[in-house]
C-alpha cells in the first residue's frame, strides 16, 4: 500500500497537483545585502520578499492576471523552471548627472505553468542592483493565449510597517499635486487640491501615483515606481492600511479593460529603490538601466541647454497667449527683444511659445484651442524670428500646444516636425493640457502611453530633442530615446503664479526624492521678482531669490529655463549664476539630504574641472558646514557665492541676498547659511 501511495504521490508533484513552499529560489544583489525569495505555495500562487540587510522590508507579495472572457492567472501556478545569471556592465549616457552609468546585477528567471488543460504560461524576471530590484512579466506567444485583455494586473507590495510615506493621489489624468506626508495607514485623498487642476480624475481614494517614497521605522528609504512603460498602462498603487499592502492598479480605457495587446508581449518593470540615505536615492540610476538600449545610431544632435521665453510672461498675466483680448505676447517684435537679451547673456535658446493661430470650439464642455501646428498668428512672422535668431547665434525652440487634442496632433505631427525641420528648428516643447481628446482617454492610460511614445519616435526620425509637459510620468526611456530632455509630470513653478493653492517652500525639497527619481523635470526656475506684486494679489513665489538660483544645481535637467520676464534680470547682479550655472554635467556628489528638510547637490561641468552646488532648505532655517571634498585635487577655486542675506526669508524679505567670491580647495569646509525657505548657488571656477 505505502507503495502505491508513493507512486501517487510522485505523479502528483510532477503533474503539479502538491506544491512544495520550500521550492523557493533566491537572488541577491551583488554586494549581498538585498535578498529577493521567490515561491510558489501550497495553493499554487506565486509570491515574492524581498529583505535588505537581513530585515524584511517586503513581506510575502503575491502576483496574479484578470483577464476579460477569460480565467485568472491567480491559483493552481507551477514553477517549471528558474535560472540565474550575473551582469556587470557600463553604459554611457548622452547627457547625465552623471556620463558613465554601472548596470551591475543578478538576475534571476522563472518560467511559470497554470496546471489547468489550458497550460497557460508566464515568466518573472528579476533584477537585483546594489540599490535596489526592478522585476517585470514575460508572456511568451502560446496557443491558448493570444488576444489579451487584462483587467487587472495584482502586484502586491506587503509592508512591513506602517512606513512613513511622501505621496501624491492617484491621479489618472495628473501628477500637479501637492505632495502629502503621512503614515502609510493615513493615505487618503486630499481633495482640496484638485479644485486647481485643469484635469484629474481620482477613482481610488486610496490610492497613489508612483514614485511614492518611504522610510521604514529602521531608517530605510524605499521607493516604489515603475520603469519602461510601453504598449501598457500607467500604474498606480491601491493601499490597504490594515493589512500595510499597496496593489498595482492601472489605468483604464473606457471599457475597464486596463491593456490590451497579444502575445508575446512584456509589462514595465515594478521598482523599488532601497537606500540606507535619502542621497542614495538621488544618485541610484535603477530607473535607466532597466530601459533598453539607445536605439538613435547618431545622436551627435542632441545636446543640453539652456532658455529664456515668454512663458512666464503669460502666466503671471503680463501677456496672453492668444491674440482675442489684444494683448498678445508673443510678436515679431517682442521675440527679437528677447533673442537680443539671450545673445547678449549667453543664453543658447529662446523658447517661442504661443505663436500658433487657431480656433475655440467647446467640446465635453470644455474650451478648446484647435491649432494645426504651422500657421502663426498675424503679428509673429516665424521665418523672420528664426532667420534673426541665427544672426544672433541664438536657437529657436519651437513649441506644439495640443490643449488635449491628441487625435489631432497625431494626425498631422509628421506635417507639424516637417515645418521645424524646414524652419532649422532642433527642439519642440510640447505640451497637452487639458481635457484628452477623444474623451474616453485618460493621460495615463495605454492609448495615451502610445501616443507620447510615437510622438517622441518620430520626433528622432526627425531629428528633434523633445521635452514634454502634461505628460505620462518618466519610466528611464530618456536611454533608449536620449531626445526626451524632460517631462513635466509633477506640479511646476507656474502653480506660483496662479495657483489656490500655490507650492509651499516644502514642495521643492519633496521632489528630488520622489517625482525626479523617475526622470528629469522642467521645472522652470530662476524667477527673481517674488512678490509679484504688479500682476498678482494672492501668489507669491515661496523661496528667496538666492533658492532659485539654487535649483538650477539642485533640480537636474539638461534643458533649464531662466523663467522670468527679462526686465528682471536686466542689471541684477544675481543673473550672473545663471549666466555661469552649466547645464551639462559628467559628475555629482550628494552632500546632505533629508526629504522635505533640506538637500545639498554639487556638479561637475562636463569636460572641465568647474563645479557648482546648491543648496536649499524649507521653512525651517539652517547651517551646514559643508566639506569642498568632491573639488578636484590640486586644483584651487574661484568660488562665487550667492547667499541669502542676513535678514533674508522667503516669506517677508526675499531679495535678501549677498554675493562675495572666496579662493577655496578640496580641503576647504565652507559654512553655509540658509534662510527660511532659503538656499545658497556656488561657482566654482578653477583657477588654472
Amino acid at each position: 500500500m505505502k507503495k502505491y501511495i508513493y507512486i501517487l504521490l510522485s505523479i502528483l508533484l510532477m503533474e503539479g497537483y502538491v506544491y512544495a513552499d520550500n521550492a523557493k529560489k533566491t537572488v541577491s544583489s551583488p554586494d549581498g545585502r538585498i535578498n529577493v525569495v521567490f515561491a510558489v505555495n501550497n495553493e499554487g500562487r506565486p509570491y515574492y520578499n524581498v529583505s535588505f540587510k537581513d530585515e524584511p522590508i517586503i513581506g510575502n507579495s503575491f502576483i496574479a492576471f484578470r483577464f476579460k472572457k477569460a480565467h485568472e492567472l491567480k491559483n493552481h501556478i507551477q514553477m517549471i523552471d528558474a535560472q540565474t545569471r550575473s551582469v556587470n556592465e557600463k553604459w554611457s549616457r548622452k547627457w547625465g548627472p552623471t556620463i558613465e552609468v554601472a548596470d551591475h546585477y543578478n538576475m534571476l528567471s522563472v518560467q511559470l505553468q497554470e496546471e489547468s488543460r489550458l497550460g497557460r504560461r508566464f515568466n518573472i524576471i528579476f533584477k537585483v542592483y546594489d540599490n535596489g530590484l526592478g522585476f517585470r512579466y514575460e508572456f511568451p506567444e502560446q496557443k491558448n493565449l493570444k488576444d489579451v485583455q487584462i483587467m487587472d494586473e495584482q502586484t502586491e507590495f506587503q509592508l512591513t510597517g506602517d512606513n512613513s510615506c511622501w505621496w501624491t493621489p492617484g491621479d489618472w489624468d495628473s501628477y500637479e499635486h501637492l505632495y502629502s506626508h503621512t503614515k502609510f495607514s493615513k493615505i487618503d485623498d486630499t481633495p482640496y487640491l484638485r479644485d486647481a487642476l485643469i484635469s484629474s480624475y481620482i477613482p481610488d481614494i486610496k490610492a497613489v501615483s508612483t514614485p511614492i517614497t518611504m522610510k521604514t521605522k529602521e531608517g530605510t528609504y524605499l521607493s516604489f515606481h515603475e520603469a519602461n512603460l510601453a504598449n501598457y498602462a500607467g500604474m498606480t498603487l491601491s493601499c490597504n492600511a490594515e493589512a500595510l499592502k499597496m496593489t498595482s492598479a492601472l489605468v483604464a480605457w473606457e471599457d475597464g479593460v486596463k491593456v490590451k495587446t497579444k502575445t508575446p508581449f512584456v509589462t514595465p518593470w515594478r521598482t523599488i529603490q532601497i537606500s540606507e540615505s535619502p542621497a542614495g536615492l538621488i544618485e541610484s540610476n535603477l530607473i535607466e538601466n532597466l530601459n533598453d538600449e539607445c536605439k538613435i545610431e547618431d545622436t551627435d544632435w542632441i545636446h543640453p541647454q539652456k532658455y529664456i521665453g515668454l512663458w512666464w510672461a503669460m502666466h503671471i498675466g503680463q501677456y496672453d497667449w492668444e491674440m482675442e483680448n489684444n494683448n498678445h505676447g508673443t510678436t515679431t517684435e517682442r521675440s527679437k527683444e528677447y533673442i537680443d537679451f539671450a545673445s547678449k547673456n549667453g543664453i543658447e535658446s529662446l523658447l517661442i511659445e504661443g505663436w500658433n493661430d487657431q480656433h475655440v470650439e467647446w467640446i465635453k464642455n470644455e474650451r478648446k484651442t484647435i491649432f494645426d501646428w504651422v500657421t502663426a498668428y498675424p503679428d509673429f512672422n516665424f521665418q523672420e524670428v528664426v532667420d534673426y535668431a541665427r544672426s544672433k547665434g541664438v536657437k529657436i525652440i519651437g513649441q506644439h500646444e495640443t490643449n488635449g487634442m491628441v487625435g489631432n496632433y497625431m494626425r498631422d505631427i509628421d506635417k507639424a516636425y516637417d515645418y521645424f525641420n524646414q524652419l532649422g528648428i532642433e527642439t519642440v516643447k510640447s505640451g497637452y493640457v487639458g481635457q484628452i481628446i477623444p474623451a474616453t482617454h485618460y493621460q495615463q492610460g495605454q492609448w495615451m502611453v502610445e501616443n507620447y511614445r510615437t510622438a517622441l519616435e518620430k520626433a528622432a526620425k526627425h531629428k528633434l530633442m523633445l521635452f514634454v509637459h502634461e505628460t505620462i510620468k518618466p519610466t528611464g526611456l530618456c536611454r533608449t530615446y536620449p531626445n526626451l530632455m524632460a517631462e513635466e509630470a509633477a506640479r511646476g513653478q507656474e502653480f506660483n503664479a496662479w495657483g489656490k493653492p500655490g507650492n509651499n517652500p516644502s514642495h521643492t525639497l519633496i521632489l528630488p526624492f520622489t517625482r525626479m527619481l523617475a526622470g528629469t523635470m522642467d521645472f522652470t526656475p530662476g524667477i527673481f521678482d517674488i512678490k509679484l506684486e504688479k500682476y498678482r494679489e494672492n501668489n507669491q513665489i515661496p523661496t528667496t531669490l538666492a533658492k532659485q538660483l539654487a535649483l538650477f544645481v539642485v533640480f537636474y535637467s539638461p534643458v533649464q529655463m531662466a523663467a522670468d520676464i527679462i526686465e528682471n534680470y536686466e542689471n541684477n547682479p544675481a543673473f550672473q549664476f545663471i549666466r555661469d550655472v552649466p547645464v551639462d554635467w559628467d559628475a555629482q556628489k550628494v552632500v546632505n539630504a533629508e526629504i522635505g528638510e533640506y538637500v545639498t547637490i554639487a556638479r561637475k561641468e562636463k569636460g572641465t574641472k568647474n563645479w557648482a552646488l546648491g543648496s536649499i532648505t524649507n521653512e525651517s532655517a539652517r547651517e551646514f558646514d559643508i566639506p569642498l571634498s568632491f573639488l578636484n585635487d590640486g586644483i584651487t577655486y574661484s568660488a562665487f557665492i550667492y547667499a541669502d542675506g542676513k535678514d533674508a526669508s522667503w516669506d517677508k524679505n526675499p531679495l535678501d541676498y549677498s554675493i562675495h567670491c572666496e579662493r577655496v580647495t578640496n580641503q576647504t569646509v565652507l559654512k553655509v547659511k540658509l534662510a527660511k525657505g532659503g538656499g545658497q548657488a556656488i561657482y566654482f571656477k578653477a583657477m588654472e
